[in-house]
């Protein structure tokens, strides 16, 4: 044996530590990142981690339909109550996905009337349009008005046209 090589003994030792280190760095790896409040697994954020728990669910929000299509002057104490435990993060996306149910409700009720005469259809499509106009305002508005406390206070809720023609290239 040459004066560089280590006695056997030695590197079998260094063998063993290498592969304790290497089985100790495969559990570390392979265990769920969880967090202090032991509820956001596998590195989920903020969002998902309130979907799956229910409190991003729009739902939630159903008692805002009413203000939002313009049943009611002021939004419910239910629906700000809601709103306001919702957590911010969550709380726009859910006021959108809302607003887009009670749009496709509207143009539902304009489907049904597109067999009146002309001037009465471009009328009824007028008087939806600026109601569509007035319930995104209110959409976006929504935790203004109900005073919500934190932000954000203002959402910027997207307008889908029915009309739109997916993947064209003008």
């Amino acid at each position: 044996m040459g004066v560089f090589s280590p006695p056997t003994s030695t590197m079998l030792r260094l063998k063993w530590v290498s592969l304790g280190v290497a089985l100790l760095l495969l559990v570390q790896w392979s265990t769920p990142n969880v967090d202090a409040a032991g509820d956001n697994m596998f590195g989920e954020d903020v969002v998902q981690q309130q979907q799956r728990r229910g409190s991003c669910d729009p739902q939630r929000l159903s008692s805002c339909r009413d203000y939002l299509e313009r049943r009611r002057e002021q939004p419910s104490e239910r629906c700000c109550n809601e709103l306001e435990r919702m957590s911010p993060q969550c709380r726009c996306p859910a006021i959108q996905q809302v607003f887009d149910q009670s749009s496709e409700d509207l143009s539902m009720v304009d489907s049904h009337s597109q067999n009146a005469a002309g001037n009465q259809r471009r009328r009824e499509e007028r008087g939806r349009e600026e109601a569509e106009e007035e319930m995104v305002e209110r959409a976006q508005r929504l935790p203004n008005t109900c005073n919500v406390r934190q932000p954000p206070r203002h959402c910027d809720i997207q307008r889908h046209s029915r009309y739109s023609i997916i993947g064209s290239s003008f």
